[in-house]
């Protein structure tokens, strides 16, 4: 009992950290099918369309470290730095690679028909081996910087001041007291909502 305890506490690290990719395809499909859908590219929830050759500008890597939890070299591959089960014993992309930018060699639908697929770009970094970038995680962490008309838009948060509400009534108040004209209210609205 004691050594199932053991191993189960010396693998709690490596699966505090393991990320999954989110299912983009759904289960039932059938990989080729899969493969099809994605061919000319992949559309982010955000709109942006991500497609083989396109430039991609990678951010920071999201673990304590700084190094990327969703950016890896291939698990397959010629040179692939990898032992053992290519899944748990990924070799992230260390710091080195933030602020680089790249090009989308291909993409790649990942998973299988019972569980369902994610999108990854295969890249290169002038090395030997590939890297495989899990698109949605990789932009929703920080790891991949998408171009500013599909980056995530802050949602109006309330100012040190007070609440949302409280801050446009104030506005309302300067719009009526002559303090502030139509078109300033406007664009203090719109930055208070975050549009």
């Amino acid at each position: 009992m004691k050594k199932l305890l053991f191993a189960l506490a010396a693998l709690f690290p490596i699966a505090a950290f393991s990320q999954d990719a989110p299912t983009v395809i759904a289960p039932g499909t059938k990989q080729m099918a899969a493969q099809a859908q994605i061919e000319k590219g992949y559309t982010t929830p955000s709109g942006w369309t991500v497609k083989p050759g396109d430039e991609l500008k990678i951010g920071k890597g999201s673990m304590p470290n700084k190094t990327f939890s969703f950016i890896y070299q291939s698990p397959a591959g010629f040179a692939t730095e990898t032992s053992g089960d290519n899944y748990s014993n990924k070799r992230y992309a260390g710091t080195n690679m933030a602020g680089k930018s790249t090009k989308v060699k291909s993409l790649i639908a990942y998973g299988n028909k019972k569980t369902g697929y994610t999108v990854v770009a295969r890249v290169g970094f002038g090395e030997l081996v590939n890297y495989w970038i899990e698109i949605d995680n990789a932009v929703d962490g920080g790891e991949l910087i998408p171009p500013a008309a599909y980056a995530k838009k802050e949602q109006g948060s309330a100012p040190a001041g007070g609440s949302v509400a409280d801050e446009l009534k104030k506005l309302k108040e300067l719009l009526d007291s002559g303090a502030l004209t139509q078109e300033e209210y406007n664009a203090q609205k719109k930055k208070l909502l975050g549009q």
